[in-house]
């Protein structure tokens, strides 16, 4: 018979050993893969922190996803160590965070780009408003140099008077692009350019305060001008101040916020200097151009006086010509009404009313006044006084001859 080996007591304590020893490791092993998951999960907690781009957002939720395929085997394991977390808890943690960052990188990105556009825009405008100061201010000196050569003088000033309309046109694009920019714009979103505008060179306020300061030096200038030329003007000058009431508040809040109301006031200083500037040439322009077309107007120095004078020189030339009713009253009629149709009416009409020189009931009233003066200016015709009188003589003859037959 074999012989049965009873175990020893060493033999047994080494199975103890063994068996105590799996434990331990196994217990390290669980820790460890805690510990590891942990520690990923700082880590992309703090890349979410740290990022700045896109492409860190995107890598980050490839981490996330990485972390998860990873461990997704230790739930159990990981939902123990950390209850009463769990480990999907965390990951919709770190989904959520990431979405929020990645929210507010998308945000910044495209003010970065819109601040980088506006910069790029602000610097073409920069050029082509200096490109078009200095074209006015070589043709006003060669305007200065010409006044001799009468044909060479009369062809610059038609080439500065184009110079003048490409200028106000280009103005005009840029108000209404400021009026569809900033008329829309949120609170948020002035705040942000507001904030990012600080290391713009140029900025819409600045290009604004150029555009004015030319205007009124174009104004100020002597460049043989006439009076189309500064009612184009004064029509320029009240868009300007009308887009600038809509948006001159918002404009200075957002590009000089530390001083909005100082900066709003400055632009509107400089449209009352460039007001000032044309009526300081308008009103003697249109008397003389009134006065050349045989037309001698009352003085006057403002639209109010303006508007007078013309309705006090049509009301006297009816009373005139209800009195005298003479050849020389009906050519006067004609000498106004030609140029009133024409010019005044078909030339400068428009800006008449743009400028607020004239409104269109002012305009009306002259014209009802005119079918007035044309009716009393008219000759009447000589032929009934004629006939009269020889109808009185057939009389007195005739009486005559029965006095004469009854001796």
């Amino acid at each position: 018979m074999r012989k049965v080996m009873k175990p020893t007591i060493s033999t047994l304590a080494a199975l103890l050993m063994i068996v105590a020893g799996s434990s331990a490791f196994a217990q390290q092993s669980d820790y460890q893969i805690w510990q590891d998951f942990r520690a990923e999960y700082n880590e992309i907690t703090q890349a979410i922190d740290n990022a700045v781009s896109s492409e860190d957002i995107s890598q980050i939720s490839d981490d996330i996803d990485q972390l998860e395929a990873d461990y997704s085997g230790y739930q159990d394991l990981i939902n123990g160590a950390m209850h009463p977390e769990t480990f999907q808890g965390r990951i919709a943690d770190l989904r959520d965070r990431i979405s929020g960052t990645g929210n507010n990188i998308d945000i910044v990105e495209e003010l970065n780009e819109r601040i980088a556009q506006l910069q790029a825009e602000m610097e073409d405008l920069r050029n082509q408003v200096t490109q078009m100061d200095e074209e006015a201010v070589a043709l006003r000196q060669r305007i200065e140099r010409s006044a001799s050569n009468e044909r060479r003088l009369s062809a610059l000033v038609t080439q500065y008077r184009q110079n003048i309309e490409a200028r106000d046109s280009f103005v005009i694009e840029f108000l209404e692009d400021l009026l569809s920019r900033y008329q829309a714009m949120d609170a948020q979103t002035q705040s942000d350019i507001a904030e990012a505008s600080e290391s713009m060179d140029d900025n819409p306020l600045d290009i604004v305060q150029t555009i004015l300061s030319e205007y009124i030096n174009q104004a100020d200038q002597e460049a043989n001008l006439e009076a189309p030329d500064y009612i184009r003007m004064r029509a320029q000058h009240a868009y300007f101040a009308e887009v600038w009431d809509d948006i001159g508040e918002r404009m200075a809040s957002t590009y000089a916020s530390e001083t909005p109301v100082e900066a709003r006031q400055e632009i509107t200083d400089l449209l009352s200097t460039w007001e000032s500037s044309i009526n300081n040439k308008l009103w003697n322009a249109i008397s003389t151009a009134f006065n050349q077309n045989g037309i001698e107007l009352p003085s006057f120095s403002n639209e109010d006086a303006f508007v007078t004078a013309l309705n006090l020189f049509v009301d006297n030339a009816i009373e005139t010509a209800i009195a005298q009713n003479e050849q020389a009253d009906l050519e006067l009629y004609q000498s106004f009404s030609d140029y009133w149709n024409s010019t005044v009416k078909g030339d400068w009409g428009e800006y008449l009313i743009n400028g607020e020189v004239m409104t269109q009931a002012e305009i009306a009233e002259i014209d009802i006044k005119l079918g007035e003066w044309a009716r009393h200016a008219e000759p009447v015709s000589n032929l009934m006084f004629i006939l009269f009188l020889i109808s009185l003589a057939v009389i007195i003859g005739l009486i005559v001859l029965l006095v004469t037959k009854k001796s």
